[in-house]
């Protein structure tokens, strides 16, 4: 069921903000809290144990649900933000079933949806067009149709292990690509991959020799700056500070590292929060990819480090510092689509900002 006025007036690039007024909002809703929020690309989706539901954010208010027989096992946005991959226990008697459904982001309407008898496909899905892939037990990762659940592609992650199995596996997905990361057990070493998400086939491999698998991340348009499941709010921790790597390409040009802005221009931050890795040399914490063109990369990274440079002590660098105009409502910008016109412009305003200050 779906609102289509609130479904048009949605958008996404949300900010942690307007997350959490959606989460005030549902406190004392009588479906009970919801045990999880994502962003999409149209709105702020809520999990219960017998619907989803995606809310606009102004004014709050509900867009669209999609109610389930069951509790939801597991949920994936796809990396335009515009699907949602929803699975679900749907046992008949003493046969066991797994419900697979994608939905329109935007105004909730089933896009494709199965019923796959047998037991449920175990581990996170991560949706990929017309697919969604799994990484099973051993080391193998499994691209299902969205259509009936028919098996498109395999590709077993051991091939590069000299003995035993792939371990400690991460996948995320851009785009029609994968970036995955693992550990080989046996031999000690750690190893990261891309993999085009229409045939499985590796394009770009990583190896490292006694590392810890690295955590992998994408940033796409709908993620929210400082949530969950941004990166780059993580890599102003003291302990995982210069232990990031970001990485861009695609299976035509390849895959490359980067350093983002603002150290890439003003490498005098680098005094105050270490500069990510230049290189594949050492095994990183966490490696992170843009599902988007690199340069909305440099904008994500520069507006969270400024953020951080601006509240942290002894940084020669605050709020104060900045000019009135590049703030909004006096603070700095998480998102840059809350300047909401020129965008480009502000944010080589503030880059020169941070230049003089750390020059």
């Amino acid at each position: 069921m779906a609102d289509a006025e609130v479904a048009d007036d949605a958008r996404g690039a949300f900010t942690m903000a307007e997350v959490g007024a959606v989460e005030e909002f549902l406190a004392d809703d009588p479906r009970g809290p919801a045990t999880e929020l994502l962003a999409t690309g149209s709105g702020v989706l809520a999990l219960f144990d017998d619907q989803v539901v995606s809310f606009g954010v102004d004014p709050v208010a509900e867009a669209w649900r999609h109610e389930i027989p069951e509790p939801v096992s597991d949920v994936s946005v796809e990396s335009t933000g515009e699907t949602v991959l929803v699975r679900y226990g749907a046992d008949v008697g003493p046969v066991s079933g797994e419900q697979v459904t994608v939905l329109d982001a935007e105004r909730g309407r089933v896009l494709e949806s199965y019923t796959a008898r047998g037991e449920a496909v175990p581990g996170e899905g991560r949706l990929l067009g017309d697919v969604w892939v799994t990484a099973g037990p051993g080391g193998t990762l499994t691209a299902r149709r969205t259509a009936d659940g028919e098996v498109a592609w395999e590709h077993s992650l051991t091939g590069t292990c000299s003995g035993g199995d792939a371990e400690d596996i991460d996948v995320a997905a851009a785009g029609i690509q994968l970036l995955v990361a693992y550990a080989c057990g046996e031999d000690g070493t750690a190893h990261a991959a891309m993999l085009d998400g229409s045939t499985g086939e590796p394009f770009w491999e990583q190896t490292w020799t006694g590392a810890e698998a690295p955590r992998v991340n994408v940033v796409h348009e709908h993620t929210v700056p400082g949530g969950p499941e941004d990166p780059v709010f993580r890599m102003f921790d003291e302990e995982l500070s210069g232990e990031f790597l970001f990485v861009h390409g695609s299976e035509t040009n390849g895959v490359e590292p980067f350093v983002p802005e603002p150290w890439r221009s003003a490498p005098g931050v680098g005094e105050y929060a270490a500069q990510p890795l230049e290189d594949f040399e050492a095994a990183p914490r966490e490696l992170v990819l843009h599902s988007a063109p690199r340069g909305n990369m440099h904008d994500h990274v520069l507006l969270s480090a400024v953020g951080w440079l601006a509240e942290e002590d002894g940084v020669p660098f605050s709020v104060e510092d900045i000019d009135e105009s590049l703030l909004v409502d006096g603070e700095v910008v998480q998102n840059s689509r809350q300047w909401t016109v020129g965008a480009p412009g502000y944010v080589s305003a503030l880059l020169v900002e941070v230049e003089e200050a750390f020059s």
